[in-house]
């Protein structure tokens, strides 16, 4: 029988994580400092034990039991065991379609559920003798669920349909370089198609416009530099692509409703 009401929502297509590379349980047992480097794709740790004080994405983070830490594509990462042992839960996985999180909201307490999916996570990970399809829709079923308790609030209206794939790959392309000029024609001929593509797939993925999600990724990502970087205001206008810092400070002021220097201020008296 059809149902009238089911006929109004469209169909759901499109996959969130396309790949799971590492689940795994790690201990540094030396307070001492470390150099390393996350992997492709998506990597989220979540500490069990420890205090940990770092630089990633160009700002110092400060970290201990019972945080979540998510980082992006190869991203170079240097800091001091401040507490040992430092042991954590990690997860890399394929997601495409899935934003990373703005530079200050990478780090978020978990609670106890949340904790306790990711225990299951490596648990079932580590179980070979399950019959391989119960331990695939286990781990993704696992998996989704710690995603959407980690997921920035920024990221929770994007669609993963298969339409908005096209977007996702542009932006994977940006997001390694934000100080370069944004072209969409050359965007179009990288990606052999045309601009009334691209504007579809990212109204689809996003619900903004080419242009208008650009600024957005560029503000963000400034935000958390503006925050926690030992950098000056218009050299992180410089580095997201602003050639003007006036530019910069006035659309940062539209967007977040404060100058970068009253952020700035109010960040560090938090």
């Amino acid at each position: 029988m059809k149902n009238k009401q089911s006929e109004t929502i469209p169909p759901l297509d499109g996959a969130i994580v396309t790949g799971i590379r590492l689940i795994n349980e790690i201990t540094r047992l030396d307070a001492a400092p470390f150099k390393a480097s996350s992997r492709p794709g998506h990597l989220i740790h979540i500490v069990a034990e420890g205090e940990v004080e770092q630089t990633a994405g160009g700002i110092v983070e400060h970290f201990r039991c019972g945080d979540s830490v998510w980082y992006w594509e190869n991203e170079p990462v240097r800091g001091q065991v401040i507490k040992a042992p430092w042991r954590f839960y990690t997860v890399n996985f394929m997601a495409p379609s899935l934003s990373p999180p703005p530079l200050n909201e990478r780090i978020k307490p978990v609670n106890d559920q949340t904790f306790a999916k990711m225990q299951e996570l490596l648990l079932t990970w580590r179980s070979t003798e399950l019959p391989r399809m119960t331990r695939h829709i286990r781990l993704h079923s696992l998996l989704l669920d710690i995603i959407h308790d980690l997921l920035s609030e920024t990221s929770k209206d994007q669609s993963a349909e298969t339409e908005a794939g096209l977007w996702w790959r542009i932006e994977n392309i940006l997001r390694s370089d934000l100080s370069q000029p944004i072209n969409l024609e050359r965007l179009c001929q990288r990606m052999h198609c045309s601009e009334r593509s691209i504007f579809r797939a990212c109204k689809k993925a996003t619900g903004l416009s080419p242009m208008k999600r650009i600024k957005q990724i560029r503000l963000n990502y400034a935000r958390g530099l503006v925050r926690f970087a030992q950098r000056s205001i218009s050299e992180i206008a410089y580095d997201i692509g602003y050639n003007r810092v006036q530019e910069f400070s006035r659309d940062y002021k539209k967007h977040f409703s404060c100058t970068p220097s009253f952020d700035r201020a109010q960040a560090i008296v938090i």
